[in-house]
């Protein structure tokens, strides 16, 4: 049993990782930074957070953090960093989209690898338990 989650995290660790190193590339270099018309059916908060991060370049420092956490997550000596890496980022994101957007399957799309991600941390408890502790138990 303990071999059948053990593989499960790490395949769901590199299926995380693959993703984001996607998403973070994305960012960069495959797509513009999205620009919505005034007779868009989005929420106006969105549309003008959405505008500001992309002309501030804050979206390249995502994606440098989402290539980052994704190739760390992909290499078993450092996937427990790359979960550091990624937790504030996914939360960030999945706020975002709680909060400010007004879409329901966007919460599902990001709530997934959200959810995946934590699973991913909370399955290295036995090493950063140590790490906040500061001490073996």
């Amino acid at each position: 049993m303990k071999k059948a989650i053990h593989y499960s995290v790490v395949g769901l660790a590199i299926i995380l990782g693959v993703f984001f190193v996607y998403k973070g590339l994305n960012k960069h270099f495959l797509s513009e930074c999205k620009v919505y018309e005034p007779d868009s059916p989005l929420p106006l908060n969105y549309r003008n957070l959405i505008t500001a991060l992309c002309t501030s370049g804050f979206t390249k420092v995502v994606g440098f953090l989402e290539i980052a956490s994704g190739i760390l997550l992909i290499i078993p000596r450092t996937r427990l960093l790359g979960s550091i890496i990624l937790l504030p980022v996914i939360i960030t994101i999945f706020l975002f989209h709680l909060l400010i957007d007004n879409r329901p399957h966007e919460l599902v799309e990001t709530g997934i690898p959200l959810l995946a991600a934590i699973l991913v941390f909370a399955s290295y408890y036995n090493v950063w338990k140590v790490i906040v502790a500061g001490r073996k138990n």
